[in-house]
């Protein structure tokens, strides 16, 4: 870029930060003021890189004068500008923001989880997608309702994303069973589940039924624990557990170890094999002490505990190959597939 032009942007830069200064340092305006400033910013923001007019982004979405031409410009802007003014813009058609919660790039979906206030609609085809960004986003928004429907949603994602489990065991607000997130909890907090559980079995009332393994799986589990192959330990688990391949290995790598103590009770796998698989599982020298405390886990847990726990932490595969072929099946299932692309933001904003 030349020099001359070079100056010449800096300069139209620094006037547009002072122009927008001036302007939300009052808190009201006339409403000639305000239309002079919409002439005024709307040129400065077509004109501008959008990290300039990021720059001054949440100060005018904020303030109540603020034109709404002005505000459908920077949400039409993209980039940081974009974004953030899908996160502050006081207003967004509901249309646009469903379609974008629905189909649009996870950056500007991020900024409409974190907007203060959100229908139930959107919040829950926020925690329908597949991207760890906008799900945490969601999970982290104490201001949002998030219903029972939505909370479902983001519990099975957080099987499979740790950062995503630990916001959720974090907000206490919430009203749901933390057993799936065991893997995520830290020490007191696995003692807290593991109680409740345990408390839970010893209450309830019939004979434990704890699913063994096939004599030819659980040689199999015996065979790799001797072989010390942990990825054929992870698939014979899988098997055994009627569950995703990563989810065995998860827990078979939890580095506290409870997990993969609590998945053998809830197989009836025997200490001797139980404990060659502590073994193999160590990345580190043997500790004794924590086989042995694993060992004891074993003996103090009752199955059918061992097995809620295990379930909620795995999920079943038949299940959700079930469920992913009724939802394939539904009429207009492939239709709602494709990504529609939304209409222009700032069309629908003004709209």
């Amino acid at each position: 870029m030349p020099r001359v032009e070079s100056e010449r942007r800096k300069a139209e830069a620094v006037l547009f930060r002072e122009i927008v200064d001036q302007f939300v340092a009052r808190p009201l305006h006339p409403a000639a003021d305000v239309e002079q400033f919409e002439t005024l910013a709307s040129g400065f923001i077509e004109m501008l890189d959008a990290d300039v007019v990021a720059e001054r982004a949440i100060e005018l979405c904020r303030h109540p004068d603020t034109p709404p031409g002005v505000v459908a410009q920077l949400l039409d802007k993209g980039g940081r500008a974009s974004r953030i003014a899908f996160e502050f813009a006081p207003a967004i058609h509901a249309g646009l923001a469903r379609a974008l919660a629905e189909h649009g790039p996870a950056e500007l979906a991020v900024a409409i989880a974190r907007r203060a206030s959100l229908d139930r609609k959107i919040v829950g085809s926020l925690a329908s997608r597949g991207e760890s960004e906008v799900l945490c986003a969601l999970a982290a928004n104490r201001r949002l309702h998030i219903d029972q429907a939505a909370r479902r949603s983001l519990l099975q994602a957080a099987r499979d994303d740790q950062r995503l489990a630990r916001i959720l065991l974090d907000r206490v607000d919430l009203a749901f069973d933390p057993e799936a997130l065991f893997l995520a909890a830290d020490a007191g907090e696995r003692s807290r589940i593991l109680l409740e559980a345990a408390t839970r079995a010893l209450v309830a009332n019939g004979p434990e039924h704890v699913a063994r393994p096939s004599p030819a799986l659980a040689e199999e589990i015996d065979a790799c624990a001797i072989a010390r192959d942990l990825e054929g330990l992870a698939e014979a688990l899988a098997e055994a557990l009627d569950c995703r391949k990563s989810r065995a290995r998860a827990i078979l790598m939890d580095r506290g170890g409870e997990a993969l103590a609590l998945a053998l009770v809830a197989l009836a796998v025997g200490e001797d094999t139980a404990i060659r698989i502590f073994l193999g599982a160590e990345r580190d020298a043997p500790d004794v002490e924590r086989i042995r405390s694993l060992v004891a886990l074993m003996r103090s847990s009752p199955p059918r505990a061992a097995q809620r726990l295990v379930a909620a932490m795995t999920g079943s595969l038949r299940q959700e190959k079930e469920r992913a072929a009724a939802a394939a099946a539904r009429p207009g299932a492939a239709e709602q597939k494709r990504r529609r692309k939304p209409k222009s933001q700032a069309a629908k904003a003004k709209a």
